[in-house]
């Protein structure tokens, strides 16, 4: 296969599950040498896993670091800081079609895993939507859970713990976020006891905020202080699971200095997360697509004291949807929104002034129709035919900015066609 045709084939596989016993079967004899980060949790994933990967490359250790995600499958999977070898891709493609198809998360990871041990990497961090593909990765000393809230589907926040638990095994060391709710806790400390794994948690305590206004953010956790590209206290979080990940490698025999630690973090740029793409006029782009991740976004947006915003939002499924525009309308998450009865849709003070639907690539546009109608319980919404005229509205009504969010694949388009301008 040639490149493009390698992305091809993995973009054209079907979701579903499959057991990690035969995936293990497919990798080559040189992914025994890798030891591999598993990350799961359901907000979260990609910061943690590029700041763990910025780290281990501030102390030159050859690793390498795979994103799930929306781009193509050759962007999202990178060594030392690099895009992965094309030959090495194309090689795992070929010897993944020779089989019977995989779904698609499977695919991906055996094809990551697969290129980091071809490519010689001692150490590989890895982003698993679905936490029991872990089982297929032949060492993982260290894994991580990220925060876990509702997902916008009908399962519970403990299924969703008692799911992402699944990256835990014996002996291994698993950190999770600071301030979990308590139901979350309880469910990865049950996972953890089961398999015989170490839980770290970090001490919300331990997380100082020495600068968090205007989209600047300067962090302490237990002395590691750092500029962080990534804003808000979710973030912090999310460092600090980084430093405590670092220091679990430590206690597996990796040798990651402080010095590394901390230029490793304060050299990651932010792609996946409240990106401030201006101050003037304010542009922000956001891959946020849950209640918990919008709820977030809210919260740093009102700790900036923004107002008269426009939102261009690009959803890519209805379900989760009425909770998503709730969250970003209050900042409170479903389960918040429950125990204060106070919050009525529509009747917040939001910084947003005007909203616009667009439909993102691969979504049909009667789904972006039926979200615009939910959105108007909570906003003054309107329903746009592209991203172009949705981001000319916005400029042409705003007196503030623009904020674009929903999903990954908007993010992306609009970065795309915000840098072109």
């Amino acid at each position: 296969m040639t490149i493009q045709q390698a992305n091809q084939y993995f973009a054209a596989l079907p979701d579903g599950f499959v057991d990690p016993a035969q995936l293990s079967a497919l990798l080559p004899a040189s992914v025994q040498q890798v030891q591999f980060v598993g990350v799961a949790g359901t907000a979260g994933k990609t910061a943690v896993a590029r700041l763990l990967a910025a780290i281990l490359h501030a102390q030159e250790i050859r690793a390498g670091v795979y994103h799930a995600g929306c781009e193509p499958l050759a962007a999202r999977i990178r060594v030392d800081g690099k895009p992965v070898d094309e030959a090495l891709l194309c090689r795992a493609a070929d010897a993944l079609a020779a089989h019977e198809e995989l779904p698609l998360q499977a695919a991906e990871l055996v094809a990551a895993a697969y290129c980091f041990g071809e490519a010689g990497c001692a150490l590989a961090v890895v982003e698993l939507p679905d936490a029991g593909l872990a089982a297929a990765l032949p060492q993982m000393p260290v894994c991580a859970v990220t925060a876990v809230g509702p997902d916008g589907v009908s399962r519970s926040v403990e299924r969703l713990a008692a799911l992402a638990g699944g990256v835990m095994r014996k002996d291994s060391i698993c950190v999770t976020a600071p301030e979990q709710p308590k139901a979350v806790l309880s469910e990865l400390v049950v996972a953890a006891g089961k398999c015989g794994c170490e839980l770290v948690v970090p001490d919300p305590e331990d997380i100082t905020f020495l600068e968090a206004e205007q989209f600047a953010s300067r962090v302490d956790y237990g002395g590691y202080t750092v500029p962080l590209a990534f804003l808000g206290r979710h973030a912090a979080g999310n460092a600090a699971m980084a430093v405590e990940l670092a220091l679990a490698l430590c206690r597996k025999g990796v040798d990651i200095s402080d010095e590394a630690i901390l230029d490793g973090i304060a050299a990651v740029d932010n792609r996946c997360s409240i990106r401030v793409l201006s101050q003037r006029p304010l542009v922000i782009l956001d891959a946020c697509r849950t209640p918990q991740q919008a709820a977030a976004l809210l919260r740093v947006l009102n700790m900036a004291k923004v107002r008269h915003m426009s939102a261009i939002i690009g959803l890519t499924e209805e379900e989760g949807a009425e909770a998503f525009f709730s969250a970003l309308e209050t900042g409170l998450s479903p389960e918040e929104q429950k125990k204060d009865k106070s919050t009525m849709p529509g009747m917040s003070e939001s910084p947003f002034d005007k909203v616009y639907l667009v439909t993102p690539a691969g979504v049909e546009e009667q789904l972006t129709r039926r979200l615009t109608e939910k959105a108007k319980y909570h906003f003054d919404a309107q329903l746009c035919t592209s991203l172009d005229e949705a981001v000319q509205l916005a400029h042409a009504n705003t007196r503030r900015g623009l904020l674009v969010c929903g999903s990954e694949a908007a993010a992306l388009e609009a970065a795309e066609l915000l840098a072109k301008a």
